[in-house]
């Protein structure tokens, strides 16, 4: 296995992707129209399935670091694309034999296709079969595009941009985003809220969402609204008839949670509520909780 640094990762892709025999599976948190079609450009008629999995927020499309016009062309030109949310990883799967594993997104800076590109690392790998079952995984897991979830984002992304109220949304509605139910099998304490305080100062690190506040509440809340705390919150709640007591949503955490030495129940009652104090007080939308009878309820809206 040999380092691929920036123009070198171009140039693999490009060799892998006319070696290509039977599939071409692309995982890129972003995408560039433009990008695709040079990287489609070097793909034999020949292969069958072509998979792309994007992570698709409508915040990224609105500050153009993904084309939306990716899904007509896509559809036009027999690729299936996939949608995750919480995607960060950035793959070229060739023939489910050999990957492109790097940090380098289908963009024109990810990939130096302009001047002042990215600088960029990867690597090829051979592919085992438990590695194509974690990615199969992947793609199970995400929101395959039908024409009906095109036309619905269409319309939305349309509204979004008349929207003049704070800039226009932010967040596809929940219709949409429903759609994506991730599985959420463990949880390390790290991964949620120290306290139950939002950040109060531009520049403050906030560890659970491994980000700085940079002063945009709607942000924070959209990196919220995908951190695996709140998603696992989602998650325990559905399987829960949509309302869980205080008492059971702790009992339920402790069991989640992975560290090395578990934490106290004591600690694991603070930190799940200092997990619905950010909900609260970012006003989730999914997320109602009151005290009818002494003890707090948490419902999914």
């Amino acid at each position: 296995m040999s380092l691929l640094c920036s123009d070198e990762i171009l140039n693999a892709i490009y060799s892998e992707l006319q070696s290509a025999q039977n599939s071409v599976r692309i995982v890129s948190a972003y995408c560039k129209k433009q990008v695709l079609e040079k990287l489609d450009s070097h793909i034999s008629n020949s292969v069958s399935k072509k998979q792309l999995l994007l992570r698709f927020r409508l915040a990224d499309i609105l500050h153009g670091s993904t084309d939306f016009e990716i899904l007509d062309y896509c559809a036009q030109n027999k690729w299936q694309v996939f949608i995750r949310f919480d995607l960060h990883a950035k793959t070229y799967i060739i023939d489910n034999v050999r990957g492109i594993v790097g940090s380098a997104n289908m963009t024109a800076s990810g990939l130096n296709l302009k001047e002042n590109g990215n600088y960029e690392m990867a690597a090829v790998v051979p592919l085992e079969n438990s590695d194509i079952a974690k990615i199969d995984n992947l793609f199970n897991e995400a929101v395959l595009i039908t024409p009906a979830i095109l036309a619905k984002m269409k319309n939305e992304l349309e509204n979004s941009k008349i929207d003049s109220q704070n800039g226009g949304k932010q967040s596809w509605s929940s219709a949409i985003l429903d759609l994506f139910v991730p599985t959420i099998s463990t949880l390390f304490s790290h991964e949620l809220p120290e306290s139950k305080e939002l950040p109060s100062q531009k520049g403050e690190y906030i560890q659970f969402l491994d980000c700085r506040f940079n002063g945009d509440l709607s942000e924070l809340k959209e990196k919220f609204r995908w951190c695996n705390a709140y998603m696992w919150l989602l998650q325990v709640l559905r399987k829960n008839d949509c309302c869980m007591y205080f008492g059971q949503l702790s009992a339920e955490l402790h069991n989640t949670l992975v560290s090395d030495p578990k934490p106290f129940r004591k600690d694991v009652k603070i930190r799940l509520s200092n997990l619905l104090g950010w909900c609260e007080n970012l006003s989730m939308p999914e997320i109602k909780i009151d005290i009818p009878n002494h003890s707090q309820r948490i419902r999914l809206t």
